[in-house]
């Protein structure tokens, strides 16, 4: 038995694709009507970037999508918005924080929406096209974004993990599954990465004595936190998600992160040592290929590092970065990359 409407998942590859889908998906349903076929309450919408969706003013001028993503969580975080609520002068973004006054069922009337229909309702009624189109994905019928949101571990867990089991799903020129596939699960790290991430850990450092100065109790509770392991810590991520990290399973989640990482500043000086190593690797004259455990067995030898710290990388990192409350994650895009090839 299936009920009478399942969600149907419709995945391309570029913006205009998309974009051309989801005009065609209009023009169906309006003859459709024209036909008496009765189709209340359908929602049809498109998901991409922020930097294609952007509606305010000043952010959506930005022609890099990363830079649009640091001035978007600079107004969006969590932690900006509770400190606007006490200090006067933070300039909070008027589109989210009308978002944030609505019942998701009230959000978005029937129909199908392209991505311009989308930014003009947004426009129109001062919301967030974004987060609009994030929150109300669970109740569309039919979704038209990119393979990423489907194939990317990181991005799927965020966007496609609450999807109905019999969803349909169909791939725009599928042949392309394997590339997107290979290109979601590898890392690519080059001495420019590892310099980027050396200047980013020693960035990281500072505000991590300033904090312990300014406000040693924040750190404590994230410390205590992580000793109840993962799952806790990180509650709260959805809204104001930080870094794409690889997805961890559940029994790893619930673990207590491992000592010599909790507190931060020893978790910084352990990102020194895991890229010292890493630089001094691709010190050679030829090429190496080796097989994860022996990579593991070799690291532990030579720099002491274990296999578990290795493994909380990327969520540790997250973590403290939320709690230091940093908003511009371009300065710490190598960084992250390398603490994602950690775990």
């Amino acid at each position: 038995f299936y009920p009478g409407r399942r969600k149907l998942v419709y995945c391309s590859r570029t913006v205009p694709e998309i974009d051309k889908a989801l005009a065609e998906l209009k023009r169906l349903m309006e003859y459709r009507q024209r036909q008496g076929c009765a189709d209340e309450n359908f929602i049809g919408l498109g998901l991409t970037s922020r930097k294609n969706l952007c509606v305010h003013p000043q952010v959506s001028t930005e022609r890099k999508g990363a830079i649009v993503d640091a001035r978007c969580r600079e107004m969006t975080a969590s932690w900006v918005r509770q400190k606007a609520q006490t200090v006067g002068n933070i300039e909070l973004c008027d589109f989210f924080e009308t978002l944030q006054t609505m019942e998701t069922s009230e959000l978005l009337p029937s129909g199908v929406y392209t991505l311009e229909d989308l930014t003009d309702y947004g426009k129109a009624h001062k919301m967030c096209p974004y987060y609009l189109s994030r929150r109300v994905i669970p109740m569309a019928d039919v979704i038209i974004y990119s393979f990423h949101y489907m194939l990317d571990p990181k991005v799927a867990e965020l966007v496609s993990k609450e999807f109905e089991k019999d969803s349909i799903v169909v791939f725009d020129e599928a042949h392309n599954i394997d590339s997107i596939c290979i290109d979601s699960l590898s890392i690519d790290i080059n001495e420019r990465t590892l310099r980027s991430s050396t200047a980013s850990v020693e960035r990281l450092g500072e505000r991590v004595d300033e904090m312990k100065a300014q406000n040693s109790e924040k750190l404590r509770g994230e410390y205590d936190r992580l000793v109840e392991g993962l799952r806790d810590a990180l509650a709260a991520r959805d809204e104001d998600l930080v870094l794409s990290n690889p997805i961890l399973p559940d029994h790893v989640l619930n673990e207590a992160v491992p000592g010599n990482i909790r507190k931060a500043e020893h978790f910084v000086r352990f990102l020194k040592r895991f890229i010292e190593y890493l630089k001094a690797r691709m010190r050679v004259m030829h090429v190496v290929a080796e097989t994860t455990p022996s990579f593991l067995k070799h690291i532990r030898e030579v720099t002491y590092i274990e296999r578990k710290p290795l493994r909380f990388c990327a969520e540790r990192l997250a973590s403290l970065v939320r709690t230091l409350e940093i908003t511009d994650l371009e300065e710490y895009g190598a960084l992250a990359k390398v603490a994602g090839f950690a775990t």
